[in-house]
């Protein structure tokens, strides 16, 4: 797909590009000031509300860019699933090894546990 047809379809791509920069952690304000637009300017290109062609191509080159994403990748995006990614239980397999990331998480559920028998 190129630029063109992206052009015809900035509602789609507007959807799929909230969704990208969603998913790499930026706010509208951050992502506006790394890719070097303003943040109406990127607030209209979400909501596919920018009519002037070369407006839209020069504005999402540069998102592009900071996503590191072709068009096609774009078009063709789709966002991770929400929900629950695992869960935990005394019974898991021997040979299970909990993340690195669950690890940290769950010593912090136990050391609130350990806060709340020592002042209730």
């Amino acid at each position: 797909m190129e630029f063109d047809e992206l052009f015809e379809q900035r509602a789609i791509a507007g959807h799929r590009l909230k969704d990208c920069i969603r998913e790499k952690g930026y706010t509208k304000i951050s992502f506006a000031k790394k890719a070097g637009i303003s943040r109406p300017t990127l607030d209209k290109l979400l909501k596919g509300c920018i009519n002037n062609k070369s407006t839209f191509d020069k504005h999402l080159q540069k998102i592009l860019s900071v996503l590191e994403l072709s068009v096609d990748e774009l078009i063709y995006y789709n966002r991770p699933p929400k929900g629950v990614e695992a869960v935990y239980s005394q019974n898991e397999p021997k040979d299970y090894r909990m993340s690195e990331k669950a690890q940290k998480q769950y010593k912090l559920l136990m050391d609130i546990l350990d806060l709340c028998e020592i002042y209730y």
